[in-house]
């Protein structure tokens, strides 16, 4: 990746050019830092280097995001040369994992770009659950990859999803703004981060000061702030159909707020119970931001898919 320093930029370090005129992430950066990959004017530079203006910046970073190239389906909803949003339907892992190596989202993503003669990288800037279904975002370069990631980190990024609640909600909106932690010894539950610390946060807490670790928010009993924003559609007698907007992304974010709140997802087997519709009833239905190179607003929208429109059609009958 290479940038030109225009001459207004005299004086300023590359560093905080990178970051604050280049809106690249810290991540890019300190990737691109640590193989030796920031030069300028050819030569290996420094982020404390100042800049006189009419340099060229060039950034070097390795590859991440490599997977195998499959022809899985996709339903393309915006494309141009450097953004890429696609819909995921319910049952379908955005990226590779551990008991999911093929077929997924980003597969297809990658089998996409090699099509067009382009790396075969994806850059999910979001993921979804694999029973989630609606709209994902993928960056086709690292440099737009870190912007994005910059926003979503600022909460630039606008993310809204339709779901199906258990209950009937008293409220015609509200939000929850308690923090997620892991659940202590599940794999990959998480919880409310509320009350005191269990015997055991509190061993492996004094382990890790005493060995000098450092223990990520989600592990710690404060958890890591999340935010939720809910308005309610439709009421029946004993499920509630909700419009919901994150501030922030925390992994089973809306699934553990609804849940605190009592009002599980319908169809949600970890935080709530098995049933109709037969899978968590969840869909990233918009997604809104500035486009990283245009500074346009971009929006997309993904309608109700079937199986969630079908079982709203149950509760009318």
């Amino acid at each position: 990746m290479r940038y030109a320093v225009p001459p207004e930029a005299r004086g300023i370090r590359l560093g905080q050019f990178l970051f604050d005129r280049l809106k690249l992430s810290r991540t890019l950066v300190r990737r691109a830092k640590g193989s030796d990959g920031i030069y300028v004017d050819g030569a290996p530079a420094r982020t404390s280097l100042v800049l006189q203006g009419g340099e060229v910046i060039e950034l070097r970073v390795p590859f991440e995001g490599r997977v195998e190239p499959e022809p899985v389906p996709l339903a393309i909803v915006y494309e141009d040369n450097h953004l890429l949003v696609v819909e995921k339907p319910p049952g379908m892992v955005v990226h590779p994992v551990k008991d999911y190596v093929s077929g997924t989202l980003a597969n297809g993503v990658a089998y996409h770009l090699q099509q067009q003669g382009l790396e075969p990288m994806a850059r999910p800037v979001q993921r979804i659950d694999r029973d989630t279904s609606g709209l994902v975002l993928f960056a086709k370069d690292p440099a737009i990859a870190g912007r994005l990631a910059r926003e979503l980190e600022r909460q630039k990024l606008e993310r809204r999803y339709l779901a199906l609640v258990a209950g009937r909600m008293a409220d015609d909106q509200g939000s929850v703004t308690v923090p997620i932690r892991r659940v202590w010894g599940h794999p990959v539950a998480r919880e409310a981060a509320v009350g005191p610390r269990t015997p055991e946060q509190e061993a492996e807490l004094a382990r890790a000061a005493a060995e000098g670790r450092v223990l990520r928010d989600e592990w710690t009993a404060e958890g890591q702030p999340s935010v939720t924003h809910w308005r309610v559609l439709r009421r029946w007698s004993e499920v509630t159909f909700l419009d919901l907007r994150l501030e922030t992304g925390r992994t089973h974010q809306i699934r553990v707020h609804m849940a605190y709140l009592g009002h599980p997802l319908l169809g949600d087997r970890l935080y709530g119970r098995p049933g109709p519709p037969g899978r968590q009833a969840l869909h990233a239905a918009s997604l809104a931001l500035l486009h990283p190179v245009t500074g346009q607003m971009l929006r997309c929208e993904s309608p109700l898919p079937s199986d969630l429109a079908a079982f709203i059609q149950l509760l009318d009958q």
